[in-house]
């Protein structure tokens, strides 16, 4: 969920899985490109949408999820932004019902299934047996094997992000 300018902590709570065997997704994808100018513990970065337009975002670790702000930017500063040699990913989302499916062309070959939850929904993310069984149900027909990465940092946007060459 995304500050809304209302009282609420702006909180994202997302079970994660790689696809490891499957067809490619069916769904229309949209472009895009983010690159970060922090990545640790907290994040920040720029994303350029195709026909959608630009934000920046900041994303930092809060309870059993994470703390995330967006704002839109003009065009012409996130591509601005893009231009800089900047650890950036470069992908291809769909949505499938609830489902964010993400195809990384840079750097390429992974495929990521994401579930955000909404608030009091859900298994306890600590326990990736209820991450598991709660996923399965929703499991899209394209994808015959996949693996929870929900707790491996390695497969947040910001550590795949890579300097192109």
């Amino acid at each position: 969920s995304k500050a809304n300018g209302g009282g609420e902590l702006p909180i994202e709570r997302e079970i994660r899985f790689l696809v490891t065997d499957g067809q490619p997704p069916p769904a229309e994808h949209v472009a895009m490109e983010q690159a970060y100018l922090l990545r640790g513990r907290i994040t920040a970065r720029v994303r350029n949408t195709r026909g959608k337009g630009a934000k920046a975002g900041v994303k930092l670790p809060f309870r059993d999820g994470r703390l995330e702000w967006e704002w839109r930017l003009p065009e012409a500063l996130a591509r601005a932004v893009l231009a800089l040699p900047l650890p950036r990913v470069v992908k291809t989302r769909s949505r499938e019902g609830r489902l964010e499916v993400d195809i990384l062309g840079w750097p390429a070959g992974i495929v990521l299934v994401e579930l955000e939850l909404a608030p009091g929904e859900g298994p306890d993310l600590r326990d990736a047996a209820a991450r598991a069984r709660f996923m399965e149900a929703h499991r899209p027909a394209w994808v015959r094997a996949w693996r929870d990465v929900t707790d491996d940092p390695g497969y947040t946007n910001a550590r795949l992000a890579r300097r192109r060459p």
